[in-house]
């Protein structure tokens, strides 16, 4: 588990930290002209915080760093300074990915009326107020648990600690039931709604121009048709990586929420503990994969990624 966090899990979320800027800049560079481009710079971001938390967790969370007597108990701490902020960020990206794919089923389902619907200002107001909304997620879990010093017989020594409010159990399990358990599950539902929509439809309009067509024509909806199924496979690429990714999160939490001892308090927490440090990984996995399946997927991204680094790359990336 060391060597899966620490050396790995720091890796893999270092390249997905530059990965993540990187695509920023390519779609600032590119301009961004419609609504993909301002959801996708959203998620981007989303997944630099979600990758940066999760860093700090890896460098704190190993026998090495646990061998040092910090003034603080160091597993409490990092729950406060890290796993929440890391959870707050993994809400905010499932949100944009499920409103990417929300936007998506739009424009196959409404291809005339979409840009009515949807529009740069819309996408930007849209993935603003998620990033806001999603603070109520962990408000309740900073406001009855504070740090403070604390003595600690075990180290004959004051320490700082997490401290819970009075009558803190059932305010932080109702916060649980909702940010760890509704909005992780609603996010899967969307998404998985979305994507069977987007490949029901392109392929009924597939088929529809495909037997509508002339021989003329036939060559042009070939090539339509064969567009069409590259976005089907790059939003089930998308699609299956994040759920694939969250589902061991997604688990750990619903068990906290409904078994107490799992908790930070808890007897058992250790348990949960081992289990947070799986997910992490594959969180780190899902947040560094998109930047990657851009490139094999977009061309206009791959465009803009090689105006950026196309002097340090061999000419016949294309």
């Amino acid at each position: 588990m060391v060597i899966c966090n620490l050396v790995l899990g720091e890796l893999i979320g270092l390249v997905g930290i530059v990965a993540n800027i990187v695509t920023i800049i390519i779609f600032i560079q590119n301009g961004i002209v419609d609504s993909v481009d301002v959801t996708l710079t959203a998620l981007a971001i989303s997944d630099i915080g979600a990758l940066m938390t999760s860093q700090f967790y890896n460098i704190m969370i190993n026998p090495w760093s646990l061998s040092v007597q910090f003034p603080f108990e160091t597993f409490e701490v990092v729950t406060l300074v890290s796993f929440f902020p890391h959870g707050y960020f993994i809400r905010v990206s499932g949100l944009i990915t499920s409103y990417a794919a929300f936007e998506r089923c739009l424009c196959v389902v409404f291809p005339m009326k979409v840009k009515n619907l949807i529009s740069c200002k819309k996408s930007m107001v849209i993935n603003v107020t998620i990033f806001i909304l999603s603070i109520t997620n962990i408000c309740t879990p900073y406001n009855f648990l504070y740090f403070d010093w604390v003595f600690t017989p075990e180290r004959n020594a004051t320490v700082l600690r997490v401290v819970t409010r009075e009558n803190y159990a059932e305010p932080i399990s109702h916060s649980y039931l909702y940010s760890d358990v509704f909005v992780p599950y609603f996010t899967f539902s969307v998404l998985i709604t979305c994507t069977v929509t987007i490949a029901i439809t392109l392929n009924r309009s597939a088929r529809w121009k495909t037997s509508f067509s002339s021989e003329k024509t036939g060559k042009a909806a070939k090539k339509a048709t064969l567009k069409e199924l590259k976005v089907v496979r790059m939003l089930t690429v998308v699609s299956a990586i994040f759920i694939v990714c969250l589902i061991p999160l997604s688990a750990t939490l619903t068990a906290v929420a409904f078994v107490n001892d799992l908790s930070i308090l808890g007897p058992y927490f250790k348990v949960a503990r081992l289990c947070y440090s799986v997910s992490f990984m594959t969180e780190t996995v899902s947040s560094t994969m998109n930047p990657f399946v851009y490139f094999k997927m977009s061309s206009k991204y791959r465009r803009g990624f090689l105006k950026l680094f196309g002097k340090l790359l061999p000419c016949n990336i294309t």
